[in-house]
């Protein structure tokens, strides 16, 4: 505020100084000499011929930029006929003085000077309402705000009554004076500051002036106002940043959450967002808005462009964007990049289910595996882990792995032991029991059916052994096929392996005679 301070002090009285001095040599201009309403004519406005001549020469170094020995020659003037001038002379001489003070920065001898001049009561009304414009920017200037504040206001009143235009630097100085003070005064400033906006040249707009306002519509909580201002202001000034990013902090502060993400994504479009905060900012708007491939998108190239670093979590984050993408091939390496370095389980975890959506199932196994060896994890996704290592491990299994639907199981009762995981995982021992025992039914089904089989083949070959006894002939081959699929199928079954063999070899050896 200091720089704004002195910049706008400096460029309002050095602009008028040479007018002041210029105009101090002839009769006031209609514009200077104009009484207000219902003022009297006031002193003599004329200077006499002897100061007139002495006024000329210390104009010339003026404008020959002798500023200091103008000076030294006015208050040599000043000190030297100072009794023998007249009010009008003496508040002309001041009045010039000051301006030259103004013109080498030495502020509060320009302040002396044009106090002076005003209290010599000399000047018409118009020229004195000036000098209070100008002792009320170098109040300012000076830092002493409520006095600043108190001129500019008697300023702009007496303005007001002679009809003359507030111009927008003197509305911004007060405005910026009410915020100067302690504590603020945020809402008196608020209608100067919009005055020095309404004012603005719309070829040549002053960003001070709409910086002020909306610092002042920040503090007052004025979110529709400050939108409409930001508005403006993104459109007069597109390049820059810092306008697009409070746009869009606005909206989603006033719960317009697609407004700030357009604006921020305009932003980003136009190269404008250079941090990684900014940046990453869009990412999760992407996700937020059912977008995350775009957003896996920019935060991989950003990433590989180096202006997002490749940390744990941003690795994570890209991931997850994959993932929500229904990328999970993309996500698998960059979590296992993750993992890879982290001292407890919670990636890996993340990891596993990764591959387990991935249907990789011996490769969930092992993540999930490792995630509860290195811990660290919290209760919910220890039993979360515990029920998808049972899930990758059934997974795994075939029609008759007894084994893997054990340690299955197994996995799931410690799933069963946390209480968000606790339920899914005992409808899963329900499940892999229920499994379990029709298999085991069916084993014993088919046992008993194929004893019953092979009893049943066992009584036909015997049957059959009497019948070529009685006829005194050997086995066709028919019925020697027929006594070999039972021995292969039946002989362990039955335990009849040397009995089989016996009646095989007895048969044989008719069959020889």
């Amino acid at each position: 505020m200091t720089k704004m301070r002195w910049k706008t002090v400096k460029v309002l009285l050095s602009a008028t100084a040479a007018a002041m001095v210029a105009g101090a040599f002839v009769a006031p201009t209609s514009a200077l000499a104009q009484q207000c309403p219902g003022d009297d004519s006031g002193p003599s406005a004329t200077l006499s011929p002897r100061i007139g001549l002495e006024l000329q020469k210390l104009y010339e170094l003026l404008q020959n930029d002798q500023q200091r020995e103008a000076i030294t020659g006015l208050t040599a003037l000043l000190n030297n006929r100072g009794s023998s001038m007249s009010a009008y002379e003496t508040a002309t001489v001041q009045e010039i003085l000051g301006s030259a003070y103004a013109q080498i920065e030495d502020f509060n001898g320009a302040r002396r000077a044009f106090t002076a001049a005003l209290n010599a009561n000399g000047l018409p009304p118009s020229r004195n309402n000036q000098l209070r414009y100008f002792i009320a920017q170098l109040q300012f200037q000076d830092g002493d705000y409520q006095a600043a504040i108190q001129g500019l206001n008697n300023w702009i009143s007496q303005a007001r009554q002679c009809n003359v235009p507030v111009d927008n630097s003197a509305w911004y100085l007060l405005g910026a004076a009410y915020t100067q003070i302690t504590p603020p005064q945020w809402r008196q400033a608020m209608t100067p500051a919009e005055n020095a906006v309404a004012g603005v040249d719309a070829a040549n707009p002053n960003k001070s002036y709409f910086d002020l306002l909306n610092l002042i519509y920040s503090e007052l909580n004025e979110s529709g106002k400050r939108a409409a201002l930001l508005e403006r202001m993104v459109n007069i000034w597109p390049g820059e940043k810092s306008y697009w990013t409070q746009l869009s902090g606005l909206y989603s502060q006033t719960n317009r959450d697609q407004d700030a993400f357009s604006v921020i994504e305009v932003a980003y479009r136009a190269g404008l967002l250079t941090t990684e905060g900014e940046l990453k900012t869009v990412v999760q708007y992407y996700s937020y808005f059912d977008n995350p491939y775009r957003g896996a998108k920019m935060l991989e190239r950003e990433m590989n462009a180096g202006n997002i670093t490749r940390t744990q979590d941003n690795l994570v984050l890209l991931s997850q964007l994959w993932s929500q993408s229904r990328e999970h091939k993309k996500s698998i390496p960059i979590l296992q990049e993750a993992a890879g370095n982290s001292s407890n389980g919670e990636l890996a975890y993340r990891l596993g289910m990764v591959l387990l959506a991935d249907e990789q199932y011996a490769a969930s196994q092992r993540a999930l595996q490792q995630a509860l060896n290195k811990g660290g994890m919290d209760r919910d996704d220890t039993g979360d882990a515990w029920l998808l290592l049972g899930t990758a491990r059934f997974s795994q299994a075939g029609p008759e792995d007894l084994d893997i639907w054990a340690s299955a199981r197994e996995a799931f009762v410690n799933a069963q032991r946390y209480q968000k995981s606790g339920q899914r995982a005992s409808q899963w021992i329900t499940y892999i029991d229920a499994v379990r025992q029709t298999y085991v039914d069916g084993v014993a089904l088919t046992a008993r059916q194929d004893l019953e089989r092979c009893e049943d083949d066992r009584d036909r070959i015997e049957q059959a052994t009497r019948i070529r006894e009685l006829q005194n002939r050997g086995m066709t081959d028919v019925e020697r096929a027929f006594v070999a699929e039972f021995q292969q199928a039946c002989t362990t079954i039955l335990g009849l392996d040397e009995a089989a063999e016996t009646a095989a070899g007895g048969d044989e050896a008719e069959t020889d005679e």
